[in-house]
């Protein structure tokens, strides 16, 4: 795969956005539904109803991923006793359905939610961990060396699963923030799979970065039109399935893929420690509800007070030339691992200045 391939299939990607997010939109607007109202919230930054149909129209572009094949070497039949070799040029063909099924799964775990308004918080666990081991045993059964257990594998695979899906969820909240995320994430996906020529892993991400420009345009500066819970869940699952895939399967650097993640997890363990003294106060809200409950102890909560509008640019941003360090030294762990050890403390400091002013200017 060369760059002229990867270019080509993310116009095939804006091409598809295009569609999708315009009906998605009108559709959306005439007909009232999936609306994020502003009075329901105090943490809105937005005066008018709002369609959260963001995830919907990624969903249905994203379709054409199920027209793509996966390459893994050493595939096995059982009903016949010939071993394809993948490396070599071959593709499996339900590689792209078997994403676009779990990814369904995934986004109506998170619909429920963005059409009644709040939803079981175990109804939406059982949802996703259900896509988690779909996804894990479809692509876990492609090879014929498998080199750990499989209970072991689908352990691991649904927690990391279970942190990509719901961490972009956290950083989403402002307009752009986790959509230029995930489109600094996969520019460098793209990079890394034209590296290693990881056929898939370049063709899926290039056709969902191809969709993300077009809903950018869409949600930001003007807040047209949100991800909602359901378009958050699933940019989490795509991105952290196809970073799942090329650690297991085409041997990608486990370190650069988790590094890809770093920002939102730490949003994550800092929100999650602030939380413990909210809970303390409140015996009858568990940890996941007050992790999951809207509130404003995030970094890009707290920098909008500053940079309004300019918040996600600012944080992406610094986020950037992380993702290229990182991008530029894959295959080099020692360099991620300093990369990454800097980044969490210039956040720890930039979250704790930003805290404290919010306390004294609260007091």
């Amino acid at each position: 795969m060369n760059i002229l391939t990867l270019f080509y299939f993310m116009n095939l990607g804006i091409f598809c956005g295009c569609i999708t997010m315009v009906i998605a939109y009108i559709l959306a607007q005439t007909m009232h539904i999936m609306q994020d109202k502003p009075e329901m919230k105090k943490e809105a930054f937005h005066s008018k109803n709002t369609p959260l149909c963001g995830g919907i129209g990624i969903f249905i572009a994203y379709i054409v991923v199920v027209l793509g094949g996966i390459e893994i070497p050493n595939i096995h039949y059982n009903n016949t006793n010939q071993t394809i070799d993948f490396s070599i040029g071959y593709f499996y063909e339900y590689g792209g359905l078997h994403l676009y099924l779990a990814c369904c799964i995934i986004l109506c775990s998170g619909i429920i939610k963005d059409i009644y308004g709040k939803t079981k918080l175990w109804l939406m666990l059982c949802m996703q961990i259900c896509g988690f081991c779909i996804f894990t045993l479809l692509f876990y059964f492609l090879n014929i060396q498998h080199e750990h257990n499989l209970i072991f594998t689908l352990l691991l695979c649904c927690i990391f699963l279970f942190l990509t899906t719901n961490s972009i969820n956290t950083i989403d909240g402002i307009n752009g923030n986790a959509v230029l995320y995930s489109i600094f994430i996969l520019l460098s996906l793209c990079f890394v799979a034209y590296q290693t020529q990881s056929n898939f892993i370049g063709f899926a991400a290039s056709i969902l970065l191809g969709i993300l420009f077009v809903f950018l345009l869409f949600n930001y500066p003007f807040g047209k039109m949100f991800l909602g819970d359901s378009g958050a869940f699933l940019l989490g699952f795509c991105i952290g399935g196809l970073l799942l895939l090329s650690m297991l399967h085409y041997k990608i650097n486990a370190w650069y893929c988790y590094a890809l993640f770093l920002y939102p997890i730490c949003a994550i363990l800092s929100s999650l420690t602030l939380n413990i003294f909210f809970i303390k106060k409140n015996p009858k809200q568990t940890l996941l509800q007050a992790l999951w409950r809207p509130h404003t102890i995030h970094l890009h909560y707290l920098l909008w007070q500053y940079c309004r509008n300019t918040t996600a640019f600012v944080i992406n941003g610094c986020y950037a030339c992380f993702i290229v360090f990182i991008t530029y030294y894959y295959q080099q762990t020692s360099m991620i691992i300093i990369a990454s050890i800097s980044f969490c403390i210039f956040y720890i400091l930039c979250f704790t200045i930003l805290w404290k002013r919010k306390a004294i200017f609260i007091r």
